[in-house]
């Protein structure tokens, strides 16, 4: 085994460590918006349905107010079953969590464990992404993963009930293939395509036993399943690869919409690894033409299918165009805080000023509903990141001597680094859109995008290692190094910080 692979495991084991940590010793319900996923879960079994739907009465703010105040004591939860507010979720994440619930009468700890080993996922993705992108960096892959498996927040969001991990670590795996596909990495997506295939049937086989998914939804994805595996032209061109991203696309859009954007980066990628010959013969331009839209069809087909099925759901239930409950959700939750409002209070100037400083501080780590933020001290420390990271990236672009490329290793590099930049830039896109209704200044919205982040940090980092430490072998390890001791922060957050502060 090298020795890359090894410290792999090792951080995945730490992560799994640390982040049992936070399932077991988080103070019941005290993660955002917990109850309320927990209770769709919790429906889903009594109720022997593949989901609820979203009806007046499902948000009480009074009631969450009082029993936020109260953190959670047990004498003021005799009404938390009422909180069903994520009700218009997409179901699949909920649908295996079911399994876990089933299995273990309920055990909140067991279904934030089974959210955390989604998380390892998740890590393994920040990992896979940055070998892609830079396979003799073992140090940058390492400390991508170690940036992205022990942000404090983020830590403690892998760890507890909610459909985060599933739609991050669906995200994570379009952005492998997406990467490796641009950079013709057709064997290592090979491999991974045959995991997944696994992992899928048995997934599959399970929630059709215990009938959570309607049968005709498993039909579906057996039949586009096999398409991928028996047609001649998928295998034989390397087109499967589009058609395992239409599915991987289409499972997002069954999990959460804040990875919509995916189904745009893909299409894009797709263009960018099949060039339009523009200087080209007229009939050669055509025959790509042909060649390229047949190629956007094998990844719509799958995708559209399977989030078809959702949205027409939605919409006979809520109504046209409704088709992602968001109009309902919006009916609602009357009470909730509106930008409109806090603007009118206070000023655009000091609302702005608020809205960075909120955000920037839960990315890194505030905790509860909000409501248990870092030390000054904390924060001034953990902007030490960023700024070395910045400050490296810098060197890296204007000092340090980049090693020669061919110009088809220039062009497969641009094409991913805009699939990465374009992924960042659409997160914050949505933040800010979502930021304009309602008030959710909230920092882990933002981690749709915390694979690239944390490979533009561990680049950041490294950039110090090559300019001034490149003599020393062992610094090649650097960015592991820097963001693995943040595992041991967030070991202090949880026995020092959260648990005492938060619990009842």
């Amino acid at each position: 085994m090298s020795r890359e692979r090894f410290l792999l495991i090792a951080l995945l084991l730490v992560y799994l460590a640390v982040g049992s940590l936070f399932a077991v010793l988080t103070p019941d319900w005290q993660t955002p918006d917990e109850p309320a996923h927990y209770n769709y879960v919790r429906q889903i079994v009594e109720r022997r349905r593949c989901c609820p739907q979203i009806e007046p009465g499902d948000w009480d703010q009074a009631y969450l107010d009082e029993i936020k105040a109260a953190r959670f004591a047990p004498d003021r939860l005799a009404a938390l079953e009422t909180i069903q507010y994520e009700d218009h979720q997409p179901p699949l994440y909920y649908q295996f969590a079911s399994l876990v619930y089933g299995l273990t009468h309920g055990s909140l700890i067991a279904m934030r464990l089974f959210s955390v080993l989604l998380g390892a996922g998740v890590v393994w993705c920040a990992w896979a992404v940055a070998k892609a992108v830079l396979p003799d960096r073992a140090g940058v892959a390492l400390g991508t993963a170690a940036f992205v498996a022990f942000l404090p927040q983020h830590m403690m969001m892998l760890a507890s009930v909610n459909n985060d991990p599933l739609n991050e670590l669906l995200i994570g795996l379009v952005l492998v293939i997406t990467v490796r596909f641009l950079l013709g990495q057709t064997d290592a997506n090979y491999q991974l395509g045959q995991v997944l295939l696994v992992i899928t049937l048995l997934m599959l086989v399970v929630l059709l036993t215990v009938h959570l998914i309607p049968a005709s939804v498993g039909a579906v994805f057996l039949a586009l399943v096999a398409a991928a595996v028996l047609t001649p032209m998928l295998r034989e061109t390397g087109d499967w690869q589009i058609w395992l991203l239409g599915l991987l696309v289409g499972a997002i859009f069954t999990t959460k919409a804040t990875g919509y954007f995916m189904a745009a980066l893909v299409p894009l990628a797709i263009v960018l690894r099949y060039r339009l010959p523009v200087n080209g013969p007229r009939i050669i331009r055509r025959a790509y033409l042909r060649t390229l839209g047949r190629r956007l069809i094998y990844f719509l087909v799958p995708a559209l299918l399977l989030g078809g099925f959702w949205w027409l759901r939605n919409i006979a239930i809520y109504g046209f165009p409704d088709f992602l409950g968001l109009g309902a959700h919006d009916l609602v939750v009357v009470g909730q805080p509106r930008t409109a409002e806090a603007i009118a209070q206070m000023g655009f100037g000091l609302y702005f000023s608020q809205a960075v400083r909120t955000t920037y501080h839960s990315f890194w780590g505030q905790f509860g509903w909000m409501a248990l933020p870092l030390q000054g001290w904390m924060y001034t420390l953990l902007t030490v990141l960023p700024l070395a990271a910045v400050a490296g990236l810098v060197i890296d672009r204007f000092v340090i001597e980049r090693p020669e490329q061919t110009p088809e290793q220039i062009r497969r590099s641009r094409a991913v680094w805009l699939v990465l930049w374009l992924m960042i830039g659409l997160t914050a896109l949505m933040y800010i859109y979502y930021n304009i209704t309602f008030l959710q200044l909230q920092g882990r919205y933002l981690f749709t995008a915390l694979i690239p982040i944390g490979l533009l940090m561990a680049l950041g980092i490294d950039a110090w290692r090559r300019w001034l430490l490149a003599k020393w072998a062992w610094a090649q390890w650097l960015p592991l190094i820097v963001f693995g001791v943040l595992a041991l922060f967030d070991v202090y957050l949880i026995l020092r910080v959260i648990r005492p502060n938060l619990l009842p």
